[in-house]
Protein backbone atom coordinates (compact mmCIF):
# COMPACT_ATOMS: atom_id res chain seq x y z
CA UNK A 1 0.00 0.00 0.00
CA UNK A 2 1.55 3.56 -1.34
CA UNK A 3 2.17 5.90 1.75
CA UNK A 4 -0.73 8.44 0.29
CA UNK A 5 -3.18 5.62 0.21
CA UNK A 6 -2.09 5.02 4.20
CA UNK A 7 -2.72 8.18 5.06
CA UNK A 8 -6.40 8.47 3.66
CA UNK A 9 -7.28 4.91 4.98
CA UNK A 10 -6.31 6.32 8.78
CA UNK A 11 -8.61 9.84 8.33
CA UNK A 12 -11.28 7.74 7.42
CA UNK A 13 -10.62 5.60 10.36
CA UNK A 14 -10.38 8.32 12.65
CA UNK A 15 -13.61 10.00 11.11
CA UNK A 16 -16.11 7.21 12.03
CA UNK A 17 -14.24 7.15 15.73
CA UNK A 18 -15.28 11.33 16.04
CA UNK A 19 -18.73 10.91 14.21
CA UNK A 20 -20.18 9.20 17.34
CA UNK A 21 -18.22 11.00 20.38
CA UNK A 22 -19.86 14.68 18.91
CA UNK A 23 -23.17 13.26 18.58
CA UNK A 24 -23.63 11.76 21.83
CA UNK A 25 -25.79 14.07 24.94
CA UNK A 26 -25.04 13.91 28.59
CA UNK A 27 -28.20 11.55 29.79
CA UNK A 28 -30.94 13.78 31.52
CA UNK A 29 -31.96 13.32 35.40
CA UNK A 30 -34.64 11.59 36.26
CA UNK A 31 -37.92 13.77 36.40
CA UNK A 32 -38.22 13.71 40.27
CA UNK A 33 -34.85 14.61 40.59
CA UNK A 34 -35.48 17.95 37.91
CA UNK A 35 -38.20 18.84 39.81
CA UNK A 36 -36.50 18.67 43.14
CA UNK A 37 -33.92 21.00 41.67
CA UNK A 38 -36.26 22.93 39.50
CA UNK A 39 -36.69 26.57 41.80
CA UNK A 40 -40.27 27.53 42.97
CA UNK A 41 -41.68 29.67 40.20
CA UNK A 42 -43.45 33.00 42.49
CA UNK A 43 -44.14 36.33 40.64
CA UNK A 44 -44.98 39.64 43.17
CA UNK A 45 -46.44 42.67 41.43
CA UNK A 46 -47.51 46.16 43.11
CA UNK A 47 -50.52 46.94 40.89
CA UNK A 48 -52.42 50.91 41.15
CA UNK A 49 -56.04 50.16 42.18
CA UNK A 50 -58.08 52.07 39.29
CA UNK A 51 -59.54 55.43 39.82
CA UNK A 52 -62.91 55.45 40.74
CA UNK A 53 -65.04 57.08 37.64
CA UNK A 54 -65.27 60.95 37.67
CA UNK A 55 -62.39 60.87 40.42
CA UNK A 56 -59.72 63.25 39.99
CA UNK A 57 -55.52 61.97 39.45
CA UNK A 58 -53.82 61.47 42.64
CA UNK A 59 -51.72 64.06 43.03
CA UNK A 60 -48.35 64.23 45.15
CA UNK A 61 -49.07 63.01 48.94
CA UNK A 62 -52.55 61.93 48.34
CA UNK A 63 -53.56 58.45 49.27
CA UNK A 64 -54.07 55.43 47.18
CA UNK A 65 -54.23 51.88 47.05
CA UNK A 66 -52.58 49.31 45.19
CA UNK A 67 -52.69 45.39 45.34
CA UNK A 68 -49.79 43.29 45.61
CA UNK A 69 -50.42 40.19 43.29
CA UNK A 70 -49.07 37.15 44.29
CA UNK A 71 -48.77 34.26 41.49
CA UNK A 72 -47.23 30.83 42.59
CA UNK A 73 -48.33 26.97 43.34
CA UNK A 74 -50.64 26.70 46.40
CA UNK A 75 -49.86 25.88 49.38
CA UNK A 76 -46.94 29.44 48.89
CA UNK A 77 -47.98 32.08 50.99
CA UNK A 78 -46.84 35.95 51.04
CA UNK A 79 -45.40 37.24 54.37
CA UNK A 80 -47.14 40.84 54.53
CA UNK A 81 -45.12 42.31 57.34
CA UNK A 82 -42.32 41.76 55.14
CA UNK A 83 -44.30 44.03 51.74
CA UNK A 84 -45.08 46.90 54.33
CA UNK A 85 -40.99 46.60 56.00
CA UNK A 86 -39.63 46.92 52.59
CA UNK A 87 -41.39 49.91 51.14
CA UNK A 88 -41.38 51.78 54.25
CA UNK A 89 -37.84 51.73 54.31
CA UNK A 90 -38.19 54.13 50.95
CA UNK A 91 -38.36 57.79 51.39
CA UNK A 92 -39.67 58.53 48.45
CA UNK A 93 -43.27 56.99 49.43
CA UNK A 94 -44.74 56.09 52.65
CA UNK A 95 -46.62 53.08 53.50
CA UNK A 96 -49.67 54.55 55.45
CA UNK A 97 -51.99 51.23 56.05
CA UNK A 98 -52.45 48.01 54.71
CA UNK A 99 -55.49 45.41 54.45
CA UNK A 100 -56.48 41.88 53.37
CA UNK A 101 -59.07 41.52 50.66
CA UNK A 102 -60.22 38.51 48.32
CA UNK A 103 -57.05 37.16 49.85
CA UNK A 104 -54.82 39.56 48.32
CA UNK A 105 -52.41 42.22 50.20
CA UNK A 106 -53.65 45.99 49.58
CA UNK A 107 -51.37 48.57 50.22
CA UNK A 108 -52.19 52.41 51.21
CA UNK A 109 -49.53 54.28 49.76
CA UNK A 110 -48.71 58.05 49.52
CA UNK A 111 -46.32 58.92 46.57
CA UNK A 112 -43.69 62.04 46.73
CA UNK A 113 -42.91 62.28 42.84
CA UNK A 114 -44.91 63.57 40.39
CA UNK A 115 -45.25 62.07 36.53
CA UNK A 116 -44.92 57.80 36.03
CA UNK A 117 -44.02 56.79 39.05
CA UNK A 118 -42.44 52.55 39.24
CA UNK A 119 -42.03 51.67 42.77
CA UNK A 120 -38.40 50.60 43.07
CA UNK A 121 -37.98 46.76 43.12
CA UNK A 122 -38.22 45.24 46.45
CA UNK A 123 -37.26 42.05 48.44
CA UNK A 124 -40.64 40.32 50.25
CA UNK A 125 -40.63 37.10 51.59
CA UNK A 126 -42.56 33.88 51.14
CA UNK A 127 -43.20 31.09 52.71
CA UNK A 128 -43.62 27.26 50.82
CA UNK A 129 -45.27 24.27 51.97
CA UNK A 130 -42.37 22.72 52.92
CA UNK A 131 -41.80 25.28 55.74
CA UNK A 132 -39.09 27.09 54.29
CA UNK A 133 -38.74 31.06 53.22
CA UNK A 134 -37.82 32.58 49.86
CA UNK A 135 -36.64 35.78 49.24
CA UNK A 136 -38.50 36.80 46.03
CA UNK A 137 -39.07 40.56 44.14
CA UNK A 138 -41.90 42.97 44.16
CA UNK A 139 -42.26 44.25 40.56
CA UNK A 140 -44.28 47.27 40.09
CA UNK A 141 -46.57 49.14 37.50
CA UNK A 142 -46.31 52.49 36.74
CA UNK A 143 -48.21 55.40 38.91
CA UNK A 144 -49.49 58.34 37.52
CA UNK A 145 -48.79 61.21 40.27
CA UNK A 146 -50.32 64.94 39.12
CA UNK A 147 -48.60 67.85 40.04
CA UNK A 148 -49.74 71.70 40.15
CA UNK A 149 -46.08 72.89 41.28
CA UNK A 150 -44.36 75.49 39.28
CA UNK A 151 -41.44 73.86 37.48
CA UNK A 152 -38.46 74.24 39.71
CA UNK A 153 -40.61 74.09 43.09
CA UNK A 154 -39.15 71.39 45.60
CA UNK A 155 -42.10 71.53 48.12
CA UNK A 156 -43.41 67.83 49.11
CA UNK A 157 -46.88 68.54 48.59
CA UNK A 158 -48.79 70.12 45.95
CA UNK A 159 -50.54 73.03 46.25
CA UNK A 160 -54.45 72.38 46.15
CA UNK A 161 -56.80 74.39 44.12
CA UNK A 162 -58.56 76.96 46.42
CA UNK A 163 -61.96 76.71 44.35
CA UNK A 164 -63.10 73.84 42.33
CA UNK A 165 -65.26 76.43 40.35
CA UNK A 166 -65.90 75.37 36.41
CA UNK A 167 -64.81 77.16 33.33
CA UNK A 168 -62.15 78.88 34.74
CA UNK A 169 -58.75 79.24 32.39
CA UNK A 170 -55.65 77.10 32.66
CA UNK A 171 -54.07 80.42 32.96
CA UNK A 172 -55.65 81.28 35.91
CA UNK A 173 -55.38 78.05 37.85
CA UNK A 174 -51.36 78.68 37.15
CA UNK A 175 -51.17 81.95 38.09
CA UNK A 176 -52.32 81.13 41.66
CA UNK A 177 -50.64 78.31 41.80
CA UNK A 178 -47.62 80.00 41.08
CA UNK A 179 -48.58 82.95 43.74
CA UNK A 180 -49.41 80.04 46.17
CA UNK A 181 -46.03 78.56 46.29
CA UNK A 182 -44.20 81.45 46.07
CA UNK A 183 -45.91 83.04 49.50
CA UNK A 184 -45.25 79.47 50.88
CA UNK A 185 -41.62 79.54 50.28
CA UNK A 186 -40.95 82.75 51.80
CA UNK A 187 -43.22 81.88 54.65
CA UNK A 188 -41.35 79.24 55.24
CA UNK A 189 -37.99 80.44 54.52
CA UNK A 190 -38.65 83.38 57.33
CA UNK A 191 -40.14 80.89 59.56
CA UNK A 192 -36.56 78.84 59.47
CA UNK A 193 -34.31 81.46 59.79
CA UNK A 194 -36.36 82.80 62.89
CA UNK A 195 -36.49 79.33 64.49
CA UNK A 196 -32.91 79.05 63.80
CA UNK A 197 -32.18 81.86 65.19
CA UNK A 198 -33.55 81.29 68.53
CA UNK A 199 -32.56 77.57 68.54
CA UNK A 200 -29.44 78.03 71.03
CA UNK A 201 -31.29 79.63 73.31
CA UNK A 202 -33.91 77.15 73.38
CA UNK A 203 -32.02 73.80 73.21
CA UNK A 204 -30.20 75.81 76.41
CA UNK A 205 -33.46 76.75 77.91
CA UNK A 206 -34.61 72.50 77.21
CA UNK A 207 -31.78 71.03 78.78
CA UNK A 208 -32.17 67.75 78.07
CA UNK A 209 -33.77 67.24 74.22
CA UNK A 210 -35.16 63.92 75.18
CA UNK A 211 -36.78 64.87 77.92
CA UNK A 212 -38.08 68.00 76.24
CA UNK A 213 -39.16 66.41 73.21
CA UNK A 214 -41.31 63.94 75.40
CA UNK A 215 -42.55 66.84 77.48
CA UNK A 216 -44.38 68.35 74.31
CA UNK A 217 -45.38 65.02 72.82
CA UNK A 218 -46.90 63.87 75.75
CA UNK A 219 -48.88 67.92 76.17
CA UNK A 220 -50.12 67.27 71.91
CA UNK A 221 -51.44 63.84 72.82
CA UNK A 222 -54.92 65.00 73.17
CA UNK A 223 -57.58 65.49 70.86
CA UNK A 224 -57.92 68.91 69.27
CA UNK A 225 -61.38 70.86 69.05
CA UNK A 226 -61.12 71.75 65.60
CA UNK A 227 -59.77 70.46 61.94
CA UNK A 228 -57.03 74.01 62.18
CA UNK A 229 -56.23 73.30 65.42
CA UNK A 230 -55.10 69.45 64.35
CA UNK A 231 -53.38 70.79 61.45
CA UNK A 232 -51.55 73.06 63.90
CA UNK A 233 -51.04 70.14 66.34
CA UNK A 234 -49.84 67.98 63.68
CA UNK A 235 -47.16 70.39 62.68
CA UNK A 236 -46.04 70.88 66.76
CA UNK A 237 -45.71 66.86 66.60
CA UNK A 238 -43.02 67.51 63.63
CA UNK A 239 -41.31 69.88 64.84
CA UNK A 240 -40.65 68.22 68.74
CA UNK A 241 -39.44 65.23 66.63
CA UNK A 242 -37.19 67.79 64.23
CA UNK A 243 -35.48 69.64 67.83
CA UNK A 244 -35.23 66.28 69.17
CA UNK A 245 -33.21 65.25 65.99
CA UNK A 246 -31.22 69.01 66.13
CA UNK A 247 -30.36 68.76 69.61
CA UNK A 248 -29.62 65.03 70.94
CA UNK A 249 -27.84 63.64 67.40
CA UNK A 250 -26.47 66.87 66.29
CA UNK A 251 -28.90 66.78 62.79
CA UNK A 252 -29.85 69.90 60.58
CA UNK A 253 -33.54 68.33 60.79
CA UNK A 254 -34.94 71.60 61.09
CA UNK A 255 -33.87 72.79 58.10
CA UNK A 256 -34.03 70.08 55.93
CA UNK A 257 -37.20 68.52 54.63
CA UNK A 258 -38.60 65.08 55.39
CA UNK A 259 -36.80 63.49 52.64
CA UNK A 260 -33.34 64.69 53.05
CA UNK A 261 -34.04 63.71 57.07
CA UNK A 262 -35.17 60.46 56.42
CA UNK A 263 -32.03 60.13 53.55
CA UNK A 264 -29.54 61.69 56.41
CA UNK A 265 -30.08 59.89 59.77
CA UNK A 266 -27.58 58.30 61.43
CA UNK A 267 -26.65 54.97 61.60
CA UNK A 268 -28.07 54.48 65.13
CA UNK A 269 -31.32 55.40 63.60
CA UNK A 270 -31.16 53.76 60.11
CA UNK A 271 -33.31 50.77 61.35
CA UNK A 272 -36.20 53.23 62.61
CA UNK A 273 -36.37 55.04 59.11
CA UNK A 274 -39.38 53.32 58.04
CA UNK A 275 -41.49 54.29 61.44
CA UNK A 276 -39.97 58.03 61.28
CA UNK A 277 -40.71 58.07 57.53
CA UNK A 278 -44.48 57.09 58.28
CA UNK A 279 -44.93 59.89 60.72
CA UNK A 280 -43.36 62.47 58.87
CA UNK A 281 -45.71 61.47 56.19
CA UNK A 282 -48.70 62.16 57.88
CA UNK A 283 -47.48 65.73 59.06
CA UNK A 284 -46.41 67.07 56.12
CA UNK A 285 -49.54 66.20 54.61
CA UNK A 286 -51.02 68.19 57.47
CA UNK A 287 -48.43 71.09 57.36
CA UNK A 288 -48.36 71.63 53.74
CA UNK A 289 -51.14 70.52 51.93
CA UNK A 290 -53.21 71.82 54.79
CA UNK A 291 -55.21 68.70 55.20
CA UNK A 292 -56.75 68.22 58.61
CA UNK A 293 -56.07 64.71 60.38
CA UNK A 294 -59.55 62.65 61.18
CA UNK A 295 -60.92 62.96 63.89
CA UNK A 296 -58.50 60.71 66.75
CA UNK A 297 -55.47 60.85 64.67
CA UNK A 298 -53.35 63.51 66.18
CA UNK A 299 -53.21 61.64 69.51
CA UNK A 300 -52.71 58.47 67.70
CA UNK A 301 -50.03 60.30 65.58
CA UNK A 302 -48.56 61.88 69.18
CA UNK A 303 -48.24 57.91 70.49
CA UNK A 304 -46.02 56.94 67.30
CA UNK A 305 -43.75 59.73 67.62
CA UNK A 306 -43.40 59.06 71.29
CA UNK A 307 -43.19 55.57 70.46
CA UNK A 308 -39.75 56.70 67.54
CA UNK A 309 -38.26 58.80 70.29
CA UNK A 310 -38.08 56.43 72.83
CA UNK A 311 -36.14 54.04 70.54
CA UNK A 312 -33.87 56.64 69.22
CA UNK A 313 -33.24 57.31 72.92
CA UNK A 314 -32.42 54.00 73.33
CA UNK A 315 -30.14 53.56 70.35
CA UNK A 316 -28.62 57.01 71.55
CA UNK A 317 -27.86 55.97 75.33
CA UNK A 318 -27.77 52.16 74.90
CA UNK A 319 -28.00 50.31 78.30
CA UNK A 320 -24.07 49.88 79.90
CA UNK A 321 -23.33 46.08 80.98
CA UNK A 322 -21.23 46.00 84.24
CA UNK A 323 -19.01 42.62 85.32
CA UNK A 324 -20.65 41.02 88.48
CA UNK A 325 -17.45 41.08 90.90
CA UNK A 326 -15.77 37.59 90.87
Amino acid sequence: MSARRAAAALAVATLGLALPLRGQEPAAPPPDREALAAPIAVTLRAVPDPPAPGAPEPTIGDPLWATVRAFGPSGTYLLPESVVAAYGARPELAVLGSERRDGQLRLRLALFRPGDVVLPTVAARVATAEGETLAVPVVSDTFRIASVLAPGDTLLADIKPLWPSPGIPPWVWLALAAAVALAVTALWWWWRRRRARGAPEAAAAAGDPYAEARRRLEALATEPPTPADRILAAGEIGDALRDYLAGAWGTSARERTSLEILGTLPDPLVASRAALGSVLSEIDLAKFARLAPAAGRVPALAERALAWLESAEAARRPPVAVEAAS
